[in-house]
C-alpha cells in the first residue's frame, strides 16, 4: 500500500496536469423539481431528497472483495429504492484520471472509489460534488483523520469507506510482549542483533517518507501546514522535524543496513523467516504473515523518547460523486447508503479493511480482533497523507534526504533544508 500511494500520487499528478487544459468542467445541478421532499426510507446519513425519476447509476470500484461488497450493496439499494446500479471494476488509483476523459464523454461513473490523496487533483479538475448529505451527527462518528482526508479547502467531499495506517508487527516467540517504547526496543536489540547472520530486532522501510515520517511528525514536524493543505508552509526542515530526524538517525545503531538494501519485500521476508523480531507494516501484510505461520501480534507504534506517539501517515479510501452525473441526488443517496454503519460493518466483514468510524470499535467482529484494534488505535495518532497536488513534488527530495541522513550520516538540519528548497523550486516551476 505504501508503494501504491507513492506511485499513484505521481502518476495522477502528471496525468491531471496534461488533461486539465483539454477538458471542460460540467457541474451537475443540485436537485430537480421532482427531487424535493423527504424520502420515506431515509436511513443514517442518507439524503432526505427524493432521487431523480428514471435514475440509474454506474459505480467504479477496484476488483476484489471491495467490488463484491459494492455489488451486494447495489442489490440491496435497488430493492429498497428501485434504482438500478451497475458496479464495474476500475482500479481506484485510476478512477480520477479515467473520469477526466470519460466524464465529459458521458460515459463516466456517477459514483467512484478513490484514495483520498487523489482528491486535490479531482477538485482542481472539477470532477467531484461535495458531500452535503452527512449531518453533523454523522460527521461526528467519522474518525478525525478520515474526515480531514476527504475534506479539501474546507469543503467536505468524500463518503469514507476505510482507513489504513501502519503499526508494529512483532513475533511473539521473540518478543513476549510488544515494546511500549523505542527505548525498550533498543535495549532488546542490544542482546538480539546479529548483523553477520542478518538478524535484526527491528526493521522498516527507512528511505521511504511514508513510514519514516512517523518519527518527524512524532516530534511535531509536518509536510505542509494547515493540516497538509498549505503548500506555502513546508515543515520538513523546522526544529521539530530535525529533532525527529536526529532520533531516526540514531536508530542505525540497531539497524546497520543502508536504506537501498531494504525494501518492503525484503523486510517482510526477514520477518516471516523469523530473523527479525519487529517490523513496521500495514493491514495489507496481515494475510501473508498469517499464511507464513508466524505467531505474531500487532501493536501501536512504540512511544518516542519525548514521550509522544509517532504520528503515522494514514490513507483513506472513499466514495465520491462525479460532477458529471445526471443523477446527483440518487448518486449521493447511494454513496451515503453504502457508508451507513450497517453497511460498513458488512464491508469490514467482507474486506477486513478498517472502518473509518469511531463508533464501530465496539462491533463484535472488530472488538474481538486484537490486531484490528491495534491498527485502529494507531489511526488515532495518524495524519492523512496531504491530498494537495503539490505533494507529488515531495516524495523524491524527501526520500533522498532520508537516505543521506541514514546512509551517509549527514546533518539532518542541512539535508532537510536542502530538500525543502528543492520542493519549493519544483512547486514554483510548475505554477
Amino acid at each position: 500500500m505504501s508503494k501504491r500511494f507513492f506511485i499513484s500520487m505521481l502518476m495522477v499528478s502528471l496525468c491531471i496536469m496534461m488533461l486539465l487544459s483539454a477538458c471542460g468542467v460540467q457541474h451537475a445541478t443540485s436537485t430537480s423539481p421532482e427531487a424535493e421532499g423527504k424520502n420515506a426510507h431515509q436511513g443514517e446519513g442518507e439524503t432526505g431528497s427524493q432521487p431523480e425519476k428514471g435514475a440509474h447509476l454506474l459505480v467504479w470500484e477496484s476488483k476484489g472483495p471491495e467490488l463484491d461488497f459494492l455489488k451486494a450493496v447495489a442489490e440491496d439499494f435497488e430493492q429498497e429504492y428501485g434504482i438500478g446500479v451497475k458496479v464495474v471494476a476500475v482500479p481506484s488509483i485510476d478512477a480520477v484520471t479515467k473520469l477526466t476523459t470519460d466524464g465529459p464523454a458521458g460515459i463516466g461513473a456517477d459514483v467512484f472509489s478513490a484514495p483520498h490523496d487523489h482528491l486535490g487533483n479531482a477538485v482542481m479538475a472539477g470532477l467531484v460534488l461535495q458531500n452535503d448529505v452527512y449531518d453533523e451527527q454523522m460527521k461526528h462518528q467519522i474518525m478525525d483523520s478520515a474526515l480531514e482526508g476527504v475534506t479539501y479547502d474546507g469543503v467536505f467531499y468524500g463518503f469514507p469507506t476505510a482507513i489504513d495506517t501502519y503499526a508494529l508487527y512483532y513475533n511473539k516467540k521473540l518478543l513476549s510482549k510488544a515494546p511500549a517504547t523505542y527505548q525498550e526496543l533498543i535495549r532488546f536489540a542490544e542482546t538480539y542483533n546479529d548483523p553477520k547472520n542478518k538478524q535484526y530486532a527491528f526493521m522498516w522501510n527507512v528511505g521511504q517518507l511514508y513510514q519514516s515520517y512517523s518519527f518527524l511528525a512524532g516530534y511535531g514536524g509536518y509536510i505542509f501546514g494547515s493540516g497538509g493543505k498549505d503548500a506555502g508552509d513546508i515543515g520538513l526542515s523546522n526544529a521539530e522535524s530535525i529533532a525527529g530526524a536526529e532520533f531516526f538517525q540514531s536508530l542505525k545503531k540497531i539497524l546497520p543496513v543502508n536504506s537501498n538494501d531494504m525494501n518492503d519485500n525484503i523486510i517482510t521476508g526477514f520477518f516471516m523467516e523469523g530473523k527479525t523480531a519487529a517490523i513496521i507494516g500495514g493491514p495489507w501484510l496481515m494475510t501473508d504473515v498469517k499464511s507464513a505461520g508466524i505467531d505474531f501480534g500487532v501493536a501501536p507504534l512504540p512511544l518516542l523518547p519525548n514521550g509522544e506517539h509517532p504520528r503515522s501517515m494514514s490513507g483513506i479510501r472513499a466514495l465520491y460523486v462525479s460532477s458529471y452525473t445526471e443523477y446527483p441526488v440518487a448518486a449521493k443517496l447511494f454513496a451515503s447508503y453504502a457508508t451507513s454503519r450497517k453497511n460498513l460493518v458488512k464491508r469490514y466483514e467482507m474486506t477486513t479493511q478498517l472502518p473509518p468510524r469511531q463508533d464501530m470499535m465496539e462491533e463484535p467482529s472488530i472488538k474481538g480482533n486484537a490486531n484490528a484494534l491495534a491498527f485502529l488505535e494507531q489511526t488515532k495518532h495518524s495524519a492523512p497523507m496531504p491530498s494537495i497536488p503539490e505533494m507529488g513534488n515531495v516524495w523524491v527530495p524527501a526520500g533522498a534526504a532520508l537516505a543521506a541522513i541514514w546512509n551517509d550520516n549527514q546533518q539532518p538540519g542541512e539535508v532537510l533544508k536542502k530538500a525543502v528548497e528543492q520542493i519549493n523550486t519544483a512547486i514554483q516551476t510548475k505554477k
